[in-house]
């Protein structure tokens, strides 16, 4: 798709219905040739296979309705936030396999990924406590020429002002809120597996948010795209309003 096209969680929603339109016909078209083949065993089995896919087809429909209003409007239209989750989940695949046919590449659709997630986060208005929501950094966010180790302690920085790492800990300082660095997914998953936050506010590129926000799951994940002037995992940078307007919203007062 072209570059300077906007990317949006609407492009994530809309693919998702077609996949999940597409993938009703298919099932109907495949139970449609081997039926005849089913009357052979029984004649009330493809009477109860026909059933069964009717009421799959009306679940998949009302919760995809749900989703799609929960996204679009950010109110919680679901009972409960597992159901976004395990939409999402298995959605993503089709929408990346679609995405591809239609031109869209892998980075533009785990960009609208990450979107209709941090909405569906958003819609369930959730409020925690400081000790309960950690920030997580990608290593590439500091500043190549800086020999300060901040991977073992982030406080370490001496806010220098060539990075945004700084910045980021005088946010996270203002709201109570602790600031870890991983080098890469293992450390990330240790962090989480020993801080035990309920909600994660993640930085990282789209690859590493969206596989870490289902790694993450159950536990809430907004994710935030850094930005890369300089490529990937090189001196990038990242919106610290939008973490700071983030951290308003979650955050107990």
């Amino acid at each position: 798709m072209p570059k300077n096209k906007k990317i949006t969680k609407y492009h994530f929603l809309l693919l998702s219905v077609i996949g999940l339109v597409l993938l009703m016909a298919v099932s109907t078209a495949l139970w449609y040739f081997i039926s005849p083949r089913l009357h052979e065993f029984n004649d009330a089995l493809p009477f109860f296979l026909l059933s069964t896919l009717r009421i799959f087809f009306v679940i998949l429909i009302i919760g995809t309705v749900l989703v799609l209003l929960t996204s679009i409007f950010e109110k919680n239209f679901l009972i409960a936030n597992f159901a976004v989750k395990l939409f999402i989940k298995i959605v993503y695949p089709i929408v990346v396999f679609l995405g591809s046919l239609l031109g869209f590449s892998k980075e533009a659709l785990g960009e609208s990924y990450i979107k209709v997630n941090d909405s569906l986060v958003r819609a369930l208005k959730p409020r925690y406590n400081p000790d309960d929501v950690i920030i997580l950094l990608p290593h590439c966010l500091q500043n190549t020429d800086c020999s300060i180790r901040i991977t073992v302690d982030v406080n370490n920085c001496k806010n220098c002002g060539k990075c945004t790492i700084g910045k980021i800990l005088e946010i996270a300082n203002n709201f109570g809120v602790e600031v870890f660095v991983a080098t890469g997914g293992t450390l990330a998953r240790r962090i989480i597996t020993e801080q035990k936050p309920k909600l994660i506010l993640a930085v990282a590129c789209y690859r590493d948010l969206v596989s870490g926000i289902q790694d993450a799951y159950p536990i809430n994940t907004f994710g935030i795209m850094n930005i890369r002037p300089f490529g990937p995992c090189v001196n990038t940078g990242v919106d610290t309003d939008e973490i700071e307007t983030t951290l308003k919203r979650v955050i107990k007062v």
